[in-house]
């Protein structure tokens, strides 16, 4: 006689197929990696280097003293960085797993949702943490931050749909 109770316990936790699995890292990743060399280019034009781009990340949780932390400090920035674009696509796959018609048209979608995530960062998140900086505008640099945050969104939805969510008129 078969023990039903421990195959009816087994399908009670969720399993990620290895695809999505796959797919969503690679969307983290990428987005991720798009937004940092960004931020590492746009500060670079303006005489910063990588440590103190990621440095300046880090300073959320350490201040200024994050400055002097050197690579430790560095590390932490871009451990911190990826754990924050994890968030952002991890709220993405919620929203399209409740709505999930907004694959169909991931263009639109993950534009609409890098608008928002721009929108988080320069309007709420950065002028809490650098008062005297944000918000601002400047210029191309800011249309710039505003197509880039549209990309990383773009990663997400393009990479998360697919290839059912492949343009912006999919059905």
């Amino acid at each position: 006689m078969k023990n039903t109770n421990a195959h009816a316990s087994e399908r009670k936790i969720p399993r990620v197929n290895s695809a999505i699995g796959k797919r969503l890292l690679i969307a983290w990743l990428g987005a991720g990696t798009l937004d940092i060399s960004y931020a590492f280019i746009a500060s670079g034009l303006r005489g910063r280097s990588p440590l103190a781009v990621l440095q300046s990340v880090a300073s959320g949780w350490q201040g200024k003293e994050a400055y002097n932390g050197g690579l430790a400090s560095a590390a932490l920035g871009l451990f911190t960085h990826y754990g924050i674009m994890l968030v952002m696509v991890s709220v993405f796959v919620w929203i399209t797993r409740t709505r999930p018609a907004l694959l169909r048209k991931s263009v639109i979608t993950g534009a609409v949702y890098g608008l928002g995530l721009y929108t988080v960062m320069y309007g709420i998140v950065l002028p809490l943490r650098f008062p005297e900086v944000f918000p601002r505008w400047s210029g191309w640099l800011s249309v710039t931050d505003i197509l880039v945050h549209m990309g990383v969104g773009l990663i997400m939805a393009l990479v998360l749909a697919g290839k059912k969510g492949r343009g912006a008129d999919s059905r």
